[in-house]
C-alpha cells in the first residue's frame, strides 16, 4: 500500500515537473536583433531630459510591458538619485559649510523630498512589443523608452530652496546655484514658446 502511495506522489510530481513553458530569455536571433527600435539601440540625446531604454519578456503581454517599464523606471530614477546625491556634498564644499550644518541638513532634505517626487517627471517616451517564436511555445518581447524630465525638477528644487531664506542666502553665490539657474531658465524657455 504504502509503495502504491509512493509511486503514485512519484509519478504526480514527475507530471507537473514536464510541463515548462517557453524560455522567456531565449537567444536573441538575427531576427529578434533586426526588430529592435531604433531608440532602444540609440536613446535620443535631448537638452533637459535624460532617458532609459530597457526589454523585458513574458508569456503574458502586459506583463513583458510592466516588467520592462519597471526596470527602465527603476535604473533611471536611481541613476538621477545617484547624481543629485553629489548636489549635497558639492554644496558643502562651495559654500564651505560643514557636514553637520543645519543649511547643508535643510538643502539635503529639500533635494530629497523632490527626488521622492521624481518618478512625477518619470514618463514613458516610447513603447512597442513584439511576438516571438522560441522552442516551446511563443512569448511577448516588450521594448520602453523613459524619459526623466530634469527641468521640472530642477524648477522645483530652485523655487524650494529660494523659499528657503537659509539656504538660498548660503547657496546663492555658488556655481551650483548659478548653473541651477541657468537650467531652470532653459527648461522654461522650452516651455514658454
Amino acid at each position: 500500500m504504502n509503495k502504491i502511495i509512493l509511486i503514485s506522489i512519484l509519478l504526480l510530481f514527475s507530471g507537473c515537473a514536464s510541463k515548462k513553458g517557453p524560455d522567456l530569455s531565449p537567444n536573441a536571433s538575427r531576427k529578434t536583433i533586426g526588430n529592435m527600435p531604433e531608440w532602444f539601440i540609440n536613446p535620443p540625446k535631448k537638452e533637459g531630459f535624460r532617458y532609459y531604454a530597457s526589454t523585458a519578456t513574458s508569456q503574458d503581454m502586459q506583463m513583458a510591458l510592466d516588467k520592462a517599464r519597471t526596470s527602465a523606471t527603476t535604473t533611471l530614477a536611481g541613476l538621477v538619485e545617484s547624481e543629485w546625491n553629489g548636489l549635497v556634498k558639492r554644496a558643502q564644499e562651495e559654500t564651505g559649510l560643514g557636514v553637520d550644518s543645519d543649511i547643508i541638513d535643510q538643502f539635503s532634505n529639500t533635494q530629497e523630498q523632490i527626488i521622492s517626487k521624481r518618478l512625477n517627471d518619470i514618463s514613458i517616451s516610447e513603447q512597442t512589443v513584439q511576438d516571438e517564436k522560441t522552442d516551446k511555445g511563443r512569448i511577448y518581447r516588450a521594448y520602453v523608452l523613459v524619459e526623466f524630465n530634469e527641468g521640472a525638477a530642477n524648477n522645483r528644487l530652485l523655487a524650494q530652496i529660494k523659499a528657503n531664506e537659509k539656504i538660498y542666502t548660503a547657496i546663492r553665490a555658488t556655481e551650483l546655484f548659478d548653473e541651477m539657474e541657468d537650467k531652470v531658465a532653459k527648461y522654461r524657455k522650452r516651455y514658454d514658446n
